[in-house]
């Protein structure tokens, strides 16, 4: 798998998304940072060595100083994939490249999705369609421009078929975000 010098990663969970992706899409990021290298399983971790991804640690509650990275600050494009932190508004000061999330939470329809845990606000709320957002990261809360959308009929019986839902709804939004937004060489 090719690695992508330009792009680099957030996250807080374990990385599988950014694998899925990837696969996809043919590219890795070259530059994986976590505030929570623990939860990032030893296969996954093998995975991005293996292929030439650096990983980098950052604190659990990070400061701005935690994410002066000068690779970081390098890249062209940064994608958050579970990444449980909101950036600090200084950061946009320092990073002049692009900044996305995916979220999972149908925003562009119920914005009331924005924030903490919207698979299960999805769930409780039992809207009939249900999916996904790829949107520019700014200082607010989920509420950068969204540029990418999956959405599907909400065929959930569980919550746990909530969060499968919306999972292949992200990596369909990131997949068409990619395909359409950053053709990597």
């Amino acid at each position: 798998m090719k690695i992508q010098e330009n792009w680099g990663v957030l996250v807080s969970q374990t990385g599988s998304e950014v694998i899925a992706i990837a696969k996809e899409i043919g590219f890795l990021p070259s530059l994986l940072v976590t505030n929570h290298l623990y939860r990032i399983p030893k296969d996954n971790l093998e995975f991005f060595g293996k292929n030439g991804v650096t990983i980098r640690t950052i604190l659990f509650r990070p400061t701005l100083e935690n994410y002066l990275i000068p690779e970081l600050l390098e890249k062209k494009l940064i994608t958050l994939h579970g990444f449980l932190r909101i950036l600090p508004a200084d950061f946009f000061q320092y990073f002049k490249g692009e900044i996305y999330n995916g979220h999972p939470g149908l925003i562009t329809y119920f914005p009331e999705l924005k924030g903490k845990d919207p698979q299960v606000r999805a769930w409780e709320g039992k809207y009939d369609t249900v999916g996904s957002v790829v949107h520019r990261v700014t200082e607010g809360v989920d509420e950068g421009e969204v540029v990418r959308f999956s959405a599907v009929p909400n065929t959930a019986q569980t919550l746990d078929d909530m969060f499968l839902i919306l999972r292949n709804t992200s990596l369909r939004a990131w997949k068409n975000f990619f395909e359409d937004n950053w053709k990597f060489e």
